[in-house]
């Protein structure tokens, strides 16, 4: 799994504002957003995000698709981050 910062243009406010990528193992694209960091003014902060989700992921968080699962390995999609001691700790 590989992570990168985009930079993409929001319509509404007429900036440009950066954003997390992730490629799957074995995909082709940066495809999947994780919701809430998608929208940070500048680089240095979605780079310090993106480290933050990296850690998660390795420390055993995973990825949630929506209800219906995931579109696929190469087709875009949002996709939340879930950090697994954090919903261990909120079922008790």
């Amino acid at each position: 799994m590989k992570i990168r910062v985009q930079s993409n243009y929001d319509r509404k406010t007429d900036e440009d504002i950066f954003g997390i990528g992730i490629m799957l193992d074995g995909g082709r694209t940066y495809c999947k957003y994780p919701l809430g960091h998608q929208s940070y003014k500048t680089y240095s902060e979605a780079e310090n995000a993106k480290n933050e989700v990296l850690q998660i992921l390795r420390n055993g968080g995973s990825i949630s698709y929506g209800i219906n699962g995931s579109t696929g390995i190469n087709k875009s999609e949002y996709v939340k981050i879930e950090n697994s001691k954090i919903n261990r700790n909120e079922k008790k």
